[in-house]
């Protein structure tokens, strides 16, 4: 069986973001037989706009509508931006989504998780966002890690966040095996 490939998306273009070292951490703790890429450049992505897509759609967004198909499954990770999704995150959302009946999201399995407090709303929308451009989150692929549980600490430095992370990826992929 070949290997099953999950990209994950950092709603967040911040370098030392939470949420970048949870995408990290899952890199690092993904099952046997899974890679986890992280997306890279999408502060490139210019905000949607239909006049600039199609057959003229820049190259960073098309470059990121290839990452979302070649992938077997997407993790989105997002910070808590007002308690909603972080415009970067809906940015990668909607390119994904678009052109209208060719979306890269439809049908893909997409877990969401993020780091932060009170990320209810905020992985709620996500949920109804990706659903809305024809991703799935199944049931138990909604993740949040809070702030509260690092102690002050890094992500990067919790065994519990480690096995988390990990165990999002195995539920994420596990019908895909």
């Amino acid at each position: 069986m070949s290997e099953i490939t999950v990209l994950a998306v950092v709603g967040s273009l911040r370098n030392s973001s939470l949420n970048r070292e949870l995408a990290e951490v899952a890199v690092a703790n993904a099952p046997a037989g899974v890679r986890v890429d992280i997306a890279e450049g999408i502060g490139e992505v210019p905000f949607y706009n239909e006049d600039i897509d199609g057959d003229a759609a820049p190259a960073s967004a098309e470059a990121l509508r290839g990452k979302i198909r070649d992938a077997d499954a997407v993790l989105l990770l997002t910070p808590p931006n007002n308690g909603t999704v972080s415009a970067v995150l809906k940015n990668v959302i909607d390119w994904g989504s678009r052109p209208y009946g060719a979306s890269a999201l439809s049908g893909k399995r997409v877990a969401l998780a993020g780091v932060g407090h009170r990320l209810d709303t905020t992985l709620a929308d996500a949920e109804r966002a990706v659903s809305i451009a024809g991703g799935q989150v199944p049931e138990g692929l909604v993740e949040e890690f809070s702030i509260s549980g690092l102690d002050g600490g890094s992500v990067r430095g919790h065994d519990a966040v480690a096995r988390r992370a990990g165990e999002l990826i195995e539920r994420l992929v596990a019908p895909l095996r």
